[in-house]
C-alpha cells in the first residue's frame, strides 16, 4: 500500500471475494491509479473474484468527472463475471460511482452501487469476518 496506507485489500478465500477499503478522506487521481494497479496485480492470479469497493470513509475526491469516465472505459482491475459492488456513502462519492457504472462499457450488469457496506455484503454473499487474508 502506498499513498500513506490510504487503503487496504482483503480476501475472503472461501467465497472468492476481494474487498478494497479506502481509508483516505480524499480520493485523488494518484490514489485511484495506485488502487487500480494494485487490484489488477492482485486479481491477475486466482479468481474469478467478486469484489467490494468500499469508499465509505471517503469524504471528497479531486478526480474530475472526465477522468472517472476514462477509468470506466479501461480494462477492469478485477475481471467482470462475478458481482462487483461499490459502496459510496457520501452523496458525491455515490454519484461518481454511478457515473463510473453508466460510463463503463466493460462494467457489465454485475456491477452495483450502494450506500452501505451491509448492502454490499448481502450482494456478494459474504460477511465481514470472512475476509481473513490481507493482500
Amino acid at each position: 500500500m502506498t499513498e500513506g496506507h490510504a487503503y487496504q485489500i482483503d480476501l475472503d478465500p472461501v467465497h472468492s471475494v476481494i474487498r478494497l477499503t479506502v481509508t483516505a478522506e480524499t480520493v485523488t487521481p494518484d490514489l485511484a491509479e495506485d488502487i487500480y494497479r494494485h487490484l489488477s496485480e492482485t486479481a491477475s492470479s486466482g479468481g474469478p473474484y467478486a469484489a467490494i469497493f468500499d469508499f465509505s470513509a471517503a469524504k471528497r475526491t479531486t478526480i474530475p468527472t472526465d477522468t472517472v469516465r476514462d477509468f470506466a472505459r479501461r480494462r477492469p482491475s478485477i475481471p467482470t463475471g462475478k458481482k462487483q459492488v461499490v459502496v459510496g456513502k457520501e452523496g458525491h462519492m455515490y454519484g461518481l460511482a454511478r457515473l463510473f457504472q453508466i460510463s463503463g462499457e466493460n462494467v457489465g450488469n454485475e456491477f452495483e452501487v450502494v450506500q452501505t457496506l451491509e448492502e454490499a455484503y448481502k450482494i456478494v454473499e459474504a460477511r465481514p469476518e470472512d475476509f481473513t487474508r490481507r493482500l
